[in-house]
């Protein structure tokens, strides 16, 4: 596989972002929830002891996925035609994907999921190393 299809990964990581969408817009928190990890308390628990936690709580999954969303469409957006085409500041924005994933990786404090975040981080950082040569071409390639 050479370089120039590296732009695939990053479409695919928009993809599955966009994908994972609307579980978040209906509002449902995340599963499992991590309210357990700091309180001890389950989501109901939380919700009979403090009213309006529960809307809450899924104003800000909704709020997620928006971000979701817009980052997901985005990448594709930027994946599929000025970092497929080349295009040096692409290159650049793109680090914006691994950065992200590593921040919620850094955030996840050891629950489930991480292994996925991991590999995000790896592969998104690859997708960005393996077609370097093609945004930045030794100067006696240029």
């Amino acid at each position: 596989m050479k370089s120039k299809h590296a732009w695939w990964l990053f479409f695919i990581l928009g993809g599955l972002t966009v994908a994972a969408v609307p579980i978040q817009l209906l509002g449902n928190p995340p599963d499992p929830p991590s309210a357990k990890g700091f309180t001890g308390l389950t989501s109901e628990e939380i919700a009979a002891r403090i009213p309006g936690m529960s809307g809450y709580i899924s104003s800000i999954a909704r709020q997620l996925g928006n971000f979701m969303l817009g980052f997901g469409v985005l990448l594709m957006a930027v994946a599929a035609v000025p970092f497929r085409n080349g295009e040096r500041w692409a290159w650049f924005a793109m680090w914006v994907a691994p950065l992200v994933i590593l921040g919620q990786l850094l955030n996840s404090r050891g629950g489930n999921g991480w292994q996925f975040d991991l590999g995000f981080v790896i592969v998104g950082t690859a997708g960005l190393i393996w077609p370097y040569r093609r945004f930045f071409p030794k100067k006696a390639d240029r």
